[in-house]
């Protein structure tokens, strides 16, 4: 997928995308329209705090259910997405994800991949979520598009899982959890590709949905290792 490429291109001293997205979570709520006019604001500040030529961050919606109600939201919350650049999920729902036009899927099992496959288009991201390196490679096996890590009891080290992922592929992977300005460093500097900003955004010290945001932008560009000159 074009939008999930790592590639990172250089013009004239401006990146054309960065190297690290936020990757943005949203469950169902007692107000949806609320929650979706706060997903406007988020990510209008991620464009206008940008100084990429194309920005690189995920949306993903994770419904309780699919029901009619459900499949509003989903639609109000995928046009919001795409309106503003962002690539929009849904979570183990594809018949959702293509009824409403969403880029794509993260599953929860290979069986549920694989059934994603038969139903969305062949140009719709497939992605998985996982605990374990065994699973990952399950993914890389199965050429999905990406990967989601998330941590588990039973799940091998996250850290451990993305500095894995990055030696072993160039394929985009995400990485869950309540991720703040601090303590994202470790994994913007092992290589992730999104980071889980649901936290700190929408639950802001100032109340601030944007200034979240720029906080987790901000905290990307001070973590990224500083690139290698040649000599």
């Amino acid at each position: 997928m074009q939008a999930f490429a790592t590639e990172i291109l250089v013009d004239d001293e401006t990146h054309q995308a960065p190297e690290c997205g936020l990757y943005i979570i949203l469950h169902d709520t007692d107000d949806h329209g609320k929650q979706c006019f706060q997903l406007g604001q988020a990510l209008h500040a991620a464009n206008r705090f940008s100084s990429y030529d194309l920005n690189r961050h995920v949306v993903e919606y994770r419904p309780s259910d699919v029901s009619a109600d459900n499949r509003i939201h989903a639609k109000a919350y995928c046009e919001t997405a795409q309106k503003n650049g962002f690539i929009f999920l849904v979570f183990d729902a594809p018949e959702l994800a293509r009824d409403v036009g969403a880029d794509g899927v993260l599953c929860s099992s290979i069986k549920k991949c694989s059934d994603a496959r038969k139903i969305l288009p062949d140009t719709a991201i497939i992605g998985l979520r996982c605990t374990t390196r065994a699973a990952a490679q399950s993914a890389l096996s199965l050429e999905l598009d990406f990967v989601s890590f998330y941590s588990s009891k039973t799940g091998d080290s996250l850290l451990d899982l993305v500095n894995w992922w990055t030696g072993s592929t160039d394929k985009p992977s995400a990485v869950e959890g309540p991720y703040d300005p601090e303590n994202c460093a470790l994994f913007v500097k092992a290589g992730a590709t999104f980071i889980d900003s649901t936290t700190h955004i929408w639950t802001h010290p100032s109340g601030n949905i944007m200034q979240g945001v720029v906080n987790m932008l901000d905290a990307f560009e001070r973590h990224m290792p500083a690139p290698q000159t040649a000599h």
